[in-house]
């Protein structure tokens, strides 16, 4: 039976619940049921990442992409092959037609204004989104920046929240579609839904969000979180389809960059590294590469802590 991890949520360090205006343990413990009855009770697997609930993996068992693999490579004999379309398609850089149209359903609680931004603007690949953006349904409280210094400077803006509910909520001298205008940044929105390809997912989002360096931290959080619930869902899948779209790409990447341009020699790479020759010549090539010529610059975020 699935147990919702509220804890991840209530006692989450950088989320400020407003408990005292908002029924939050109510709704959790009626999202809880209500995930159980539509997705667990249905046969969905359901998986939990901090603040990220994977509700609905369409590909299950991966048998839907085996499927769609066989039917592409013309193999009718084990069409319920469900390794084909991780080695013979994305091992091959061939079509991910397989699992363009398999998509995991999420469910984001607790989550900031500014990282729901952020994930709205994929929308190739994004067949679902239900009540995210600026609504009339009440905020939840308000969450920190990754880089805030000062915490205690925030305090007002969780007041600014408080105002707005008491103000369409509980004295209803406003419209909550009125009274919205005034909630500051980062408030934390009401529980929402996005739905994404799993193509779109490695591609672009996880690639763009988190393997590639930039993304802002609380927005790192949330992705994170998602990447986590897929592997639940499917370890062996993701790790794979990582393994090809990971991070170290664009090390690869810039190390491809730098020898082109700078004709490095091993001498050259002993010299970046301070490292004697001999010592050089017996480590593991990949990895001296990445260590050197390969290596990222910090980003914007990693400059400014």
């Amino acid at each position: 039976m699935f147990d919702l991890d509220k804890s991840a949520i209530t006692e989450h360090p950088r989320l400020k619940l407003l408990h005292d205006v908002v029924p939050i343990d109510t709704h959790l413990d009626n999202i809880e049921k209500f995930i159980r009855i539509c997705y667990e009770e249905q046969g969905w697997d359901v998986a939990q990442a901090g603040r990220v609930i994977a509700l609905r993996g369409t590909d299950k068992g991966r048998l839907s992409s085996a499927f769609k693999a066989s039917l592409y490579l013309g193999k009718y004999r084990d069409m319920a092959n469900t390794k084909r379309f991780l080695q013979n398609m994305v091992a091959a850089g061939h079509s991910y037609e397989p699992i363009r149209g398999e998509s995991i359903l999420f469910l984001f609680i607790g989550v900031g204004k500014p990282v729901y931004d952020h994930m709205v603007t994929y929308t190739v690949g994004r067949p679902t989104r239900i009540a995210g953006g600026q609504r009339a349904n009440v905020p939840w409280g308000f969450e920190l920046p990754v880089e805030a210094k000062n915490p205690e400077e925030y305090e007002e803006e969780l007041e600014r929240i408080r105002t707005v509910i008491r103000l369409a909520k509980q004295d209803r001298v406003e419209q909550m579609q009125a009274a919205r205008a005034k909630l500051p940044v980062g408030y934390i929105m009401p529980p929402f839904l996005m739905e994404f390809s799993e193509e779109a997912l490695i591609k672009t989002i996880f690639r763009q969000r988190l393997f590639e360096k930039g993304a802002q931290g609380a927005t790192v959080d949330i992705v994170s979180d998602m990447l986590n619930a897929c592997m639940l869902l499917d370890e062996e899948k993701w790790t794979f389809l990582i393994d090809y779209h990971g991070p170290h790409l664009q090390q690869w990447e810039k190390a491809m960059r730098t020898l082109r341009k700078e004709q490095c020699t091993i001498g050259d790479i002993a010299t970046k590294l301070e490292l004697p020759l001999e010592q050089v010549l017996q480590m593991n090539l990949y990895d001296l590469l990445l260590e050197s010529v390969g290596k990222l610059p910090p980003s914007m975020w990693e400059k400014q802590r």
